[in-house]
Formats: structure tokens, sequence, C-alpha cells
């Protein structure tokens, strides 16, 4: 699958985050800070990800906050993300 270039921005900062590890977590406020995207943007995007199967959002915990006081929610790479990350990289 190919997928956007937005996307795939957005899916290399959570493999670079996660260390290319689909069992480390990143939380989605991070993601939406590092973008130079508006945040609903970034949102919008993340979501789309998820659909699409490269990433899955974890169950809201409730309390858990960020450094900024915002709520947020776990990211993680799956392997379908990580293959299309490698499969990208050859096809350049």
């Amino acid at each position: 699958m190919v997928i956007r270039k937005q996307l795939c921005v957005i899916l290399s900062l959570i493999a670079e985050l996660t260390h290319n590890n689909i069992n480390e977590n990143v939380r989605h406020t991070l993601v939406i800070d590092r973008m130079e995207l508006p945040g609903h943007e970034t949102h919008r995007h993340i979501h789309e990800l998820e659909s699409i199967g490269m990433i899955k959002i974890q169950s809201r915990m409730s309390g858990s906050v960020d450094e900024k006081g915002r709520e947020y929610r776990l990211i993680n790479i799956t392997r379908e993300g990580l293959l299309e990350l490698s499969s990208d990289q050859t096809g350049k």
C-alpha cells in the first residue's frame, strides 16, 4: 500500500519515537507537538493511520496527562506500519 506523503511523515515520526519497536508506546500529544501542522490536522492523520492499520491507538486512561496537562492516548506502530516504511525506503 502506498500512503500519502503527510501520512508517511507522521508514520516515520512515530517509528522514530518508538525506536521501530511495535511494543513501545508514544504519547499522541508528543507526535502532535513534533509535527509542524495544526494539531487538529495531525490528529486527523493519526486516526487515518489507525484506520488503515499502520498504527494502534490505545484506549484513553483516565488521569493520564502529559507535561502540559493534556490528556493523551498511547500509540504503537504496527508490523504493517514498519513494512510500509521499509517498502517506501526501498521504492525510492
